[in-house]
């Protein structure tokens, strides 16, 4: 019976010598289709299995490894047994409610902090630029506008100053403009060399607001 990996040639059947090769100071027999050989299709298919199976058990580890990455630190495991179970006790259930809680007054004070700072800018910068735009420049009169209107001034989700109106609501610099050219129009300063009702005139002021609006230039800034 020849053997596949022989020590030497020596001694060996010389017509047989061609059939081994040399390899790591070894001979080694030289064999076609020698994976259809029955023992060694064995071995090649239990090496597949293997292979398969490694590839699923790395495939769970990297599946449990992105599960385990999603578990926040604080995560309880005796808790979620209980809850999971339907057994967990009152106080736990308690507790477990009063964290939520807590956690949800911490974020809706975070909001709204950050929504009066939002309202407040929209006041001290945006309704006084969008009054000096269209044309109320008069100090005394740009200080009675602001508190008239500041009122009503909100701010949306995206951080934009807007007014509800009956047409529905309108960004503020857009509500200013209508504003001024209506109910306010008697605000707006007349142009120089106009002669268009205006807050700065030569002399004194016969504008009808100063007898609708007392103490204009003792009103607090907004």
């Amino acid at each position: 019976m020849l053997k596949t990996v022989i020590e030497t040639t020596e001694g060996l059947n010389e017509a047989l010598v061609p059939f081994y090769k040399e390899q790591d100071g070894k001979f080694h027999l030289q064999i076609e289709g020698v994976r259809e050989h029955p023992d060694v299709l064995n071995l090649v298919n239990a090496y597949e299995r293997v292979k398969a199976d490694r590839e699923a058990v790395k495939a769970d580890r990297d599946k449990l490894k992105a599960l385990a990455d999603d578990i926040p630190e604080d995560f309880d495991a005796d808790k979620w047994a209980k809850l999971k179970d339907g057994k967990a006790d009152e106080a736990a259930q308690i507790q477990l409610r009063q964290e939520y809680e807590a956690k949800i007054e911490d974020l809706q004070g975070q909001l709204t902090a950050t929504q009066e700072k939002a309202l407040k800018n929209a006041l001290d910068r945006d309704l006084t630029d969008a009054l000096t735009e269209a044309g109320v420049t008069n100090p005394a009169f740009a200080k009675a506008a602001r508190t008239m209107l500041s009122d009503g001034v909100k701010v949306s989700e995206d951080g934009s100053p807007y007014v509800e109106t009956d047409m529905g609501p309108l960004r503020l610099g857009e509500h200013v403009k209508r504003w001024a050219a209506g109910d306010g129009k008697d605000f707006v300063t007349a142009p120089k060399g106009g002669g268009g009702k205006g807050g700065e005139g030569g002399g004194k002021s016969t504008n009808p607001l100063l007898s609708k609006v007392p103490a204009l230039a003792d009103l607090p800034e907004k």
